[in-house]
């Protein structure tokens, strides 16, 4: 089975949250060049575009930095525009983690979920953990995700009942091993 099969076998909105490095943005920036049109919206700066500069991309998939809970609503209304099967925003309780205010996390969970339901797109979000394994908004995440899936340093991705190891190769994401 494909990884992107896997993600989206229980749903069109998936979380995935897990320990820096686990292979979370690997993961994502994986999914978004394989259903085009996609879009990545990135709340973390442009550290993934190390990533980015090494890997043939197709002519579909958009790129968006955002800084700012403005910047992120504007980012996903205008994606909604492009018409895409699929919308990653890595990591999507950056601001919140930041401001502690629950409307930074809640209204793009909103503005994604009535996009996922409406116009039938895939929506796959990356989410930060404390140092205890912690997620910052869970009750968000549990609430609008379809599944919610947790990936490990060893490049495991559990879910409910189900298993999927992958590795991380310089042209992308290869599993479920």
């Amino acid at each position: 089975m494909k990884v992107t099969e896997f993600l989206f076998q229980k749903g069109n909105f998936i979380s995935l949250y897990g320990e820096s490095g686990s292979g979370k943005t690997s993961l994502l920036l994986h999914v978004i060049n394989e259903i085009i049109p996609s879009i990545y919206i990135s709340t973390d700066g442009v550290s993934y575009q190390s990533r980015v500069e090494k890997t043939r991309w197709k002519k579909e998939v958009h790129f968006i930095n955002v800084n700012s809970i403005y910047e992120l609503l504007l980012a996903i209304v205008r994606s909604s525009k492009l018409n895409p099967k699929v919308i990653a925003v890595d990591t999507i309780n950056s601001i919140y983690r930041l401001t502690k205010k629950d409307k930074d996390l809640e209204y793009p969970l909103i503005l994604l979920f009535s996009l996922s339901r409406e116009n039938n797109i895939k929506v796959i979000l990356s989410w930060q953990v404390t140092d205890f394994n912690k997620v910052s908004g869970e009750k968000f995440m549990r609430k609008f995700s379809d599944e919610v899936l947790r990936v490990t340093r060893d490049h495991v991705i559990l879910g409910n009942l189900r298993v999927c190891k992958f590795k991380i190769k310089p042209q992308g994401v290869e599993g479920c091993l």
